[in-house]
């Protein structure tokens, strides 16, 4: 479509008007003035800001209008003397624009097309961003809840749920543990096994809720009496508990049970079915050996087993080491 106009004026309403659809220009120097096509050609490029339209200027008066002047400050395409525009030649110029305008408006789509590819990558960018922060933090909170189930299992598999102290499980598993690290060092390992008196008739006469609370005490009772983080207290099962103390001799472990008999005496829980006290009372046990390759870990505990049987043989309220005679506990 080839579209005319008559003055500079005029050809400004039709490329504003056409300007989408506009791809070549031709374009006389002197029309209504003698600068009206320059003022046209400025009008495109800096109101309209179209850079792809071709533009070619042609004049019949070259010294009205310096060649130089115009080419260097004006943004044509083509500067042609009305007299240089033979048929061939208009053709051969407008064929020349038509393929530049083609050309340029090729890369004008490609360079769209590639800012919003551009953008449909930041956008993914941004997404996979937000998937892997999402990622992260489900990751961080399952992490976490998993940390917390592995304590609340490792508490189920190792503490006792009713007083708090290590149970049967985590005392074997200690037990075998401080023996193979003892026997590499050649130290002592002691070991205290002990019994509340006469508890069964506490449970009878008080009841079951007392007894479980006697447990409690005596339990938290014994925890204060150890003061190194390696020795252990355990229930060992029923109203029977355990002290492992790694590192100690035989006179380190009887002060400890005198420690631990004297402070539940203290606790003045009363026990008036007892047959020795009219409060609970403890027997206990004591063995104490240095680790051999030639001995079996559970031989000590079976010692502190018979000490422990002969405390309450012998009367109960008394500590004993196996083989020795007994010592009562006195307040």
């Amino acid at each position: 479509v080839f579209v005319c106009a008559y003055s500079g004026e005029e050809a400004k309403q039709l490329i504003a008007s056409e300007q989408a659809d506009t791809a070549c220009i031709l374009l006389d120097v002197v029309m209504e003035t003698t600068d009206a096509g320059l003022q046209v050609v400025r009008y495109i490029r800096e109101e309209l800001k179209n850079q792809q339209v071709r533009i070619v200027l042609r004049t019949g008066h070259p010294g009205e209008a310096p060649e130089e002047s115009v080419i260097l400050n004006y943004d044509i395409n083509d500067y042609k003397l009305k007299v240089e525009l033979t048929r061939q030649r208009m053709i051969t110029t407008a064929i020349a624009a038509l393929r530049s305008y083609r050309d340029i408006m090729t890369i004008e789509r490609q360079k769209i097309e590639l800012t919003q590819t551009l953008e449909r990558l930041q956008q993914t960018q941004q997404q996979l961003g937000e998937y892997a922060y999402t990622l992260e933090m489900k990751v961080a909170e399952r992490t976490i809840a998993l940390e917390k189930a592995n304590r609340e299992l490792h508490l189920l598999a190792n503490q006792d749920g009713l007083t708090g102290v290590a149970n049967r499980r985590c005392f074997d598993n200690y037990w075998l543990q401080q023996w193979q690290l003892l026997l590499d060092r050649q130290q002592p390992l002691s070991l205290i096994l002990l019994d509340i008196d006469c508890f069964k008739s506490y449970n009878d006469r008080y009841g079951h809720q007392a007894g479980d609370e006697c447990l409690q005490k005596v339990s938290q009772a014994i925890s204060q009496i150890l003061h190194r983080p390696t020795d252990l207290v355990a229930r060992y099962g029923g109203e029977e508990f355990a002290v492992i103390l790694p590192n100690t001799p035989l006179e380190g472990a009887r002060q400890v049970a005198q420690s631990i008999a004297a402070i539940i005496h203290n606790l003045n829980i009363q026990n008036l079915q007892s047959s020795v006290s009219d409060r609970i009372t403890l027997s206990l046990g004591i063995s104490c050996t240095v680790p051999h390759r030639d001995i079996e870990p559970k031989l000590a505990i079976a010692i502190a087993d018979k000490a422990l049987y002969q405390a309450k043989e012998e009367g109960r309220n008394r500590y004993c080491i196996y083989g020795q005679p007994c010592v009562p506990i006195t307040p």
